[in-house]
């Protein structure tokens, strides 16, 4: 096993974890800016195109495209880690692919306003997911390799997004009624703040504050040979020994088998949780029952609520038993059940069974245990995780998060194939 010494070690360590809370919560919240924004626009656009479906295929088109960059990360990733470094490659992944998510948003000016129809407005958006799942992939392995506890402040930047998105939608009087200066200032006030976590990025990078994290990826990476980590030890003046793994006590085959346990059914329940918010989502229009709205109203208080469901996941302690938790999570997901059945008959119904008031007071607790649940999960499966493995777990578990996107839209395009 690779090692470094330095006699600020822990010093470093301290500097590195704050730095990093600063940057996981900043990418979350650019990376968010990009999507909800897009997202956001559902009613407005729906309203334009008297479709009351068409946010359905927007959401296809911003959660299923990013698998195809995730197909592409598995295989090419080990490549430009081996022959460019972790700091060439993370430069991409993270803040250039942050700069390119906040273009595009701005792109999507000219679509929504007339100047295009409803396959640029969905060709942008499968451009903007398959960079904001870039973002997102490439977030979750540098900074859950740090520490566990930084994935969740990802995540919590990408839901605080929602409420700024919700704040700007208001000032900016963001609805399907509103004049074209309105669509512009609210969608620029997205791509301001989605170029922000690329400064800071390239701001640490140059200074040398993100040293100690590219070193810690070299350390853990299994395919990283002594000689590149030498080399890049030397350009920091530290020294680099190689130490024998200590052996492997047979008594530990139990807790190995029980983390494996914990990491697999942590990813099965991630995927039902985002799966059963994800399949109603894109059928806001369709809840409000063509009024576009409402349906706007329910796509912001999603967003509001993701943000909401984070910040309580912070008011829990520490996990400590993990097959426990594990547990407690299932039980959120067999409570959510009958909640999902009951929107969904609410949806299928000719007339609403439901008020507005009633509906948005079912709506905002089901997102929200979701997002409570997702933040809990994603610790879970990287704290059971073996230091080598915290990277590809955190990668998996992100994974976890866009096959339950995909398994809810799919729902919602089969809702929307049958009803129409």
């Amino acid at each position: 096993m690779l090692k470094m010494l330095r006699p600020t070690d822990l010093n470093e360590d301290e500097q590195l974890q704050r730095r990093c809370r600063y940057l996981a919560t900043a990418f979350g919240f650019g990376q968010g800016c990009c999507v909800n924004v897009y997202l956001s626009a559902g009613g407005y656009l729906g309203d334009k195109f008297q479709d009351k479906y068409f946010f359905v295929w927007m959401c296809a088109a911003v959660y299923i495209t990013p698998l195809l960059i995730f197909a592409l990360a598995r295989r090419l990733d080990p490549y430009f880690d081996r022959h460019f470094g972790f700091r060439k490659v993370y430069q991409v992944r993270l803040a250039i692919s942050m700069l390119l998510g906040a273009l595009l948003v701005a792109g999507l000016i000219v679509p929504t306003l007339g100047a295009g129809g409803r396959v640029s407005i969905l060709t942008l958006g499968a451009a903007v997911g398959m960079v904001a799942g870039s973002v997102a992939s490439a977030s979750a392995q540098f900074f859950g390799v740090i520490s566990p506890k930084l994935v969740p402040l990802f995540f919590l930047g990408q839901t605080a997004s929602g409420a700024y998105v919700n704040v700007a939608a208001r000032l900016s009087s963001f609805n399907p009624d509103c004049t074209d200066p309105s669509v512009i200032w609210y969608y620029f006030s997205g791509v301001l703040v989605s170029v922000l976590p690329a400064v800071f990025f390239f701001v640490n990078h140059c200074r040398g504050g993100l040293d100690p994290a590219y070193r810690r990826h070299h350390r853990l990476t299994p395919n990283t040979s002594l000689a590149n980590v030498q080399a890049l030890a030397r350009e920091d003046g530290i020294d680099v020994q190689l130490q024998a793994e200590p052996p492997r006590c047979p008594c530990l085959s139990a807790t190995t088998n029980e983390k494996a346990f914990i990491v697999r059914y942590a990813f099965l329940c991630q995927v039902c949780l985002i799966g059963l918010n994800i399949s109603l989502t894109p059928l806001a229009n369709v809840l409000a029952h063509g009024k576009f709205k409402l349906g706007q109203e329910m796509v912001l208080l999603k967003l509001l609520g993701d943000f909401v469901g984070r910040v309580l996941f912070f008011c829990l302690p520490a996990p400590r038993q993990l097959r426990l938790h594990l547990c407690l999570n299932w039980a959120v997901v067999a409570l959510r059940l009958p909640v999902w059945l009951v929107l969904v008959g609410h949806a299928l119904s000719k007339e609403p069974w439901f008020s507005d008031p009633v509906l948005l007071t079912i709506w905002l607790p089901f997102v929200v245990s979701a997002a409570f649940g997702g933040s809990w999960l994603q610790v879970l499966a990287i704290q059971a995780a073996d230091e080598q493995e915290k990277r590809a777990i955190a990668a998996r578990m992100n994974m976890a998060v866009y096959y339950g996107f995909v398994s809810g839209v799919v729902f919602a395009a089969a809702f929307a194939f049958a009803a129409g």
